[in-house]
């Protein structure tokens, strides 16, 4: 029986790499930047995103920044936004677009001034937050630098930028 263990753990090494990499493309991690989303998440908080451009009233999805308007008072540098979705297609919105809006209203620059978002700019839904890093505080502003492909499922390749989101 020697020989079957020789030709299992092959296998399972194999198969344990394609779920990796199978989780890789899936999951995407995101550090929370500014307050647009207190009370329910908070500055520096590491949040774990499904890819998925399927999205109903009331979940919380990273998004891409819009280019535009100066009218962004949180971190400028992020290619990202953590939002909640408000309405979708099919609901006062037209198809392809959706509502996204900020928990704090009072900090959060969101479809009230910019209209309604792409829903092709949606990476994906927020699915849980993480736990800090060991060592980390609560003043830090980073808890970890991540490097990803912002791609979307099926997007354009060749933007990459990092894993904070405002």
């Amino acid at each position: 029986m020697t020989g079957g263990h020789k030709l299992w753990a092959p296998v399972m090494t194999l198969a344990l790499a394609a779920c990796g990499a199978t989780a890789v493309r899936r999951l995407l991690v995101v550090t929370v930047r500014g307050t647009s989303m207190t009370p329910t998440h908070h500055h520096g908080e590491r949040l774990l995103v499904r890819r998925t451009r399927t999205v109903r009233r009331g979940q919380v999805v990273v998004a891409l920044r819009p280019r535009s308007p100066a009218v962004w008072r949180e971190d400028r540098h992020s290619p990202l936004i953590v939002k909640r979705v408000a309405a979708v297609p099919g609901e006062r919105v037209p198809p392809g677009r959706v509502v996204l809006l900020g928990d704090n209203t009072a900090a959060s620059v969101d479809s009230r001034q910019l209209g309604f978002f792409p829903l092709d700019d949606v990476l994906g839904v927020v699915t849980r937050s993480l736990p800090r890093p060991e060592g980390a505080h609560r003043g830090c502003c980073r808890t970890e630098e991540i490097r990803h492909d912002l791609n979307p499922p099926g997007g354009a390749p060749g933007r990459e930028g990092r894993g904070g989101a405002a």
